[in-house]
Formats: structure tokens, C-alpha cells, sequence
């Protein structure tokens, strides 16, 4: 039994949860920037090797930028293949939140 996804309407919420994460991201990129210039934040990658994500970064944008990437790619893919797609591009966002919200909560400790 194959059910049709609605490619467009799957697309759209995924970018809009891109949207949701990009300010979060640009203001982690912008802090790890600083500290880096401090010397401190010493660490070549967010995410490791074994996350899903092809991006091997020490800032968020790049993650984002893949995420966008496989997004986009979806209604060119064959339909076997957009279930499994959609499942991986799910996770790899649910990472995203994750991660920024204990940077964010982490870095609002430090303020207070």
C-alpha cells in the first residue's frame, strides 16, 4: 500500500521550520564568533560524525544550508525515496532545536 505525500504542502511547513531556526542560529553563529575571538569555543564541528548531516561545521549555517538543500531536493526525488528523505531531514531539525536551545539556555545562565 503506497499513500501519495503531498510533496508541496511537507516542503513548505519543513522551510517554515527552517525559518523558525534561523534567527536562533544566526545569534549562536554570531556568539561562537565572539568567542572564538576570545579564544575560546575551540572545536571544529556541532554536529558529529554520525548525526545525519554531510556538514562537518563549527557555526550553524551550514547545517541550516544543507537542511534547505535536502528540503528543496524533495519533489525531484523519486516517491519511494521522499518517505525516508522526510524522516532524516525531521530529525536532523529536531537536533537543530535541541542543540540551540541548550546553547541558548547555557548562555542566558552565564548572563544571570
Amino acid at each position: 500500500m503506497s499513500s501519495t505525500l503531498n510533496i508541496p504542502e511537507i516542503q513548505a511547513k519543513l522551510t517554515l521550520s527552517l525559518k523558525d531556526i534561523y534567527p536562533l542560529a544566526l545569534n549562536a553563529d554570531e556568539q561562537l564568533e565572539a568567542l572564538q575571538n576570545e579564544e575560546k569555543g575551540k572545536f571544529s564541528a556541532i554536529f558529529q560524525q554520525d548525526s545525519g548531516f554531510s556538514a562537518s561545521a563549527n557555526r550553524f549555517l551550514p547545517y541550516l544550508i544543507e537542511l534547505n538543500d535536502e528540503i528543496q531536493s524533495l519533489p525531484i526525488m523519486e516517491p519511494d525515496n521522499q518517505k525516508v528523505k522526510i524522516q532524516g531531514i525531521l530529525k536532523k531539525i529536531k537536533m537543530m532545536h535541541e542543540v540551540l536551545a541548550k546553547f541558548h539556555s547555557i548562555k542566558d545562565e552565564t548572563l544571570h
